[in-house]
């Protein structure tokens, strides 16, 4: 029994290969790695029907007998208890509900969420985890975790680097209708760097543990981000005038850098630094860009948007606004404009339809001032009108999954897994969920520049007009 708990702690391989990290592993004397397939399922039915009687007898009588076990003063037969307990809340979820999942909840989870909070030993919390984000998929057990977030998501941030099953349970208590989601978040303010000597910080992109800041004097700098510090590695001059900003590829070996010196120049990406591989004389200044193997999109001070290809060959797309945004899915090429408009374009048929039409104020100018593709949602950011200041699409429909609330125009948006970002014209970063869209949080900084996250929402940075760079750890 033991030993099928601890092939199915974390019932996925990402997981399995956490806590092989952790120690957790089957005996080697087991050969269960090299069960051939036919041994495989066979040993999965097995497994499904000793757990289907187990959980069905007495109408869950052993989830009251497990209850006292993990109240025992004995610490190994917590321990084994634990183990059992915790396979058998994981294959309860996973066969057909027979009625039997009522009882296990009001046995098993509150010991769960005492030992997540109360023990001192990892495996012990890792083991909770795994049973906890079995009861995630359970309405009931929902509303009862909802009166534990705040302490169980405080908890579950100590053990994100433990466990790549935190995640999921972080995600589902923080957007718990019931919960406060303002009441959970927390940063704290990190370094600031000051390179003012090399102008305004312009464009900041964060890739594999490094992030990347372009400057007004045509500087691009490599910082290592790994430690929730920034230390400079490499800086680089070879612009002539201000890059303007950055992209990095879809397959993210290289990065691509615009410059109002009327070129666009590819880098690889290496472990030491960035290396500039070709240089584009693309006869326009460059103020943004997004490119592809075949090709760099770019917007100038002039309407429309450039095509150039990377043989050397310049045309236009038929777009007759000022574009001020661009963002690259695929094939289509979304593009932020004056007049509060998107316009969608499919790079295969060179054809151009309007995504999105906004309202438009009858005195003042309104513009899509930022675009950002996570997830096939376009998330986008522009002038406030009427206290909304950007909008969430789905891709695959074009239908508005809500709304970003400010009274403030959002120049710059940053997403990663949880949060979306938005710099403000005020000189604040708004914070809003991901998933509810609740502004959770307002972050003040001075003129904004320049923003980026890392994915797994660890790290904010912001750079400014004055030429600082300001990281935040988001805990």
């Amino acid at each position: 029994m033991e030993m099928m708990m601890k092939r199915k702690d974390g019932f996925d391989q990402p997981y399995e290969d956490s806590v092989k990290k952790e120690n957790l592993k089957v005996n080697e004397n087991e050969p269960i790695e090299n069960m051939d397939k036919e041994e495989e399922i066979a040993a999965n039915s097995w497994e499904k029907r000793i757990a289907f009687v187990l959980c069905n007898h007495e109408k869950g009588l052993i989830f009251n007998a497990l209850e006292e076990c993990l109240k025992s003063n004995s610490i190994d037969m917590t321990k084994k208890c634990l183990s059992i307990a915790t396979w058998l809340i994981y294959m309860l979820y996973n066969l057909p509900d027979t009625g039997v999942r009522e009882a296990a909840r009001k046995a098993l989870l509150d010991q769960f969420i005492y030992i997540l909070q109360s023990s001192k030993n990892l495996e012990e919390k890792i083991l909770s985890t795994v049973a906890l984000r079995s009861f995630i998929s359970d309405p009931g057990a929902l509303v009862e975790l909802g009166s534990y977030a705040k302490g169980l998501y405080k908890t579950l941030k100590k053990l994100k680097r433990s466990s790549v099953v935190v995640t999921d349970i972080m995600k589902t208590l923080m957007n718990l209708p019931s919960v406060n989601a303002a009441d959970m978040w927390s940063c704290s303010e990190g370094f600031e760097l000051d390179t003012s000597m090399n102008g305004e910080v312009l464009s900041l992109v964060n890739i594999k543990g490094r992030l990347i800041s372009s400057h007004s004097d045509g500087t691009i700098k490599v910082w290592d981000s790994g430690k929730k510090a920034l230390r400079l590695i490499q800086e680089v001059r070879d612009h002539a005038k201000a890059v303007t900003c950055l992209y990095v590829s879809p397959s993210s070996d290289k990065i691509y850098s615009g410059s109002l010196d009327k070129t666009i120049r590819v880098w690889v990406i290496k472990q030491e630094g960035i290396h500039c591989i070709q240089v584009h004389d693309v006869k326009e200044t460059v103020c943004g860009l997004v490119a592809d193997a075949d090709f760099a999109y770019f917007f100038s001070q002039s309407a429309g948007v450039k095509v150039y290809g990377w043989s050397g060959v310049i045309k236009n797309l038929n777009i007759k606004q000022t574009v001020k945004s661009l963002a690259l899915n695929g094939n289509k090429l979304y593009c932020g404009c004056s007049g509060f408009n998107i316009q969608e374009v499919d790079l295969r048929k060179n054809t151009s339809t309007t995504f999105y039409a906004g309202a438009r104020k009858l005195l003042g100018k309104q513009s899509i001032h930022s675009l950002y593709i996570q997830d096939n949602l376009l998330f986008v950011g522009g002038t406030s009108i009427d206290g909304i200041a950007g909008k969430v699409f789905s891709l695959s429909n074009r239908g508005v999954i809500g709304s970003l609330s400010t009274g403030f125009d959002i120049q710059l948006l940053a997403v990663n897994n949880d949060f979306i970002f938005g710099a403000t014209k005020s000189g604040s970063i708004e914070v809003w969920l991901k998933e509810r869209l609740t502004k959770v949080a307002s972050i003040k900084n001075s003129k904004i520049t320049s923003m980026a996250s890392d994915v797994d929402g660890e790290m904010l940075f912001a750079g400014s007009s004055d030429g600082r760079i300001q990281t935040w750890g988001l805990d």
